[in-house]
């Protein structure tokens, strides 16, 4: 005769209540292998214990536990094997994700620590910067910051329908010739960077920024044409070469970013 369990007994044993035991016997998931008809009180034997770990399993990963319930009264082996290849299916695709969520959100911390380092405005430096996939849309002359604005949600909302993560950074394309010449700053494009591990196979317009050397210089709002001058005449005293692509990058420095005083860029030059 097989050995019985009492619902304290079996919750204590597979550590869960004996509230979420009872319920399970309401939903038809798992019923007692034996009620007493007079006490009424719930027995379990051992052999049952496998479906309390599916059901737990189903709960952590969100599978339907109606779904499952069904599965278990069909009393069908294969039929729960395909259920369980199923949620496997699932918790890869999920790992995936969430994976790829942690080096999205690695990439903003290490954009936000990199602000923090930063010593002092308006000094010229270089940096190495990765290659960069990006959206971007193009700006017109007689755009208003509303229009610009109402760019950046477009940009967001094609990164939020084709399932792509922001990596941390917005900003804009300028007319080189302009900065250096003239050290006028004319914007060309916004950006948003962003980063899927499999990018090239989403159905947008996803664009590089080439990877390499860049001169660049970081100011305020305030300093910009300070910044410029001595960007421009930096580069032309000392003959640098550069490659035709200067952007104009929003440093992570504020949540306050409607502020433009406070808000920290980077104006960075491909050499």
């Amino acid at each position: 005769m097989d050995k019985y369990f009492s619902i304290g007994e079996t919750a204590k044993i597979n550590n869960v209540s004996i509230q979420a035991l009872r319920l399970y016997d309401k939903m038809g998931l798992l019923k007692p292998a034996y009620v007493d008809p007079e006490s009424k009180y719930r027995y379990y034997t051992i052999d049952q214990f496998i479906y309390i770990d599916l059901i737990k399993y189903s709960k952590h990963i969100g599978a339907p536990l109606k779904e499952l319930s069904d599965v278990l009264q069909k009393k069908d082996i294969v039929t729960l094997l395909s259920f369980i290849q199923k949620q496997q299916d699932i918790v890869e695709k999920e790992i995936d994700r969430l994976k790829n969520i942690n080096i999205a959100m690695g990439n903003i911390e290490s954009k936000i620590k990199y602000v923090m380092d930063l010593k002092e405005t308006n000094k010229i430096y270089y940096r190495d910067i990765n290659k960069r996939f990006i959206v971007k849309k193009k700006i017109k002359k007689d755009d208003k910051e509303s229009d610009i604005e109402i760019k950046i949600r477009k940009l967001d909302k094609i990164l939020e329908e084709n399932d792509i993560l922001f990596e941390g950074e917005t900003g804009y394309f300028v007319d080189l010739n302009l900065i250096i010449e003239k050290g006028k700053m004319v914007y060309q494009n916004i950006y948003t960077t962003l980063y899927n591990d499999n990018i090239n196979s989403k159905n947008i317009d996803v664009k590089e920024i080439p990877g390499g050397r860049y001169i660049c210089i970081a100011y305020y709002n305030h300093e910009r044409e300070e910044a410029i001058d001595k960007l421009r005449s930096y580069i032309k005293d000392n003959n640098i070469n550069y490659k035709g692509i200067c952007m104009q990058a929003e440093l992570f420095n504020t949540l306050r970013q409607w502020e433009n005083d406070n808000l920290l860029y980077e104006l960075q030059i491909l050499l």
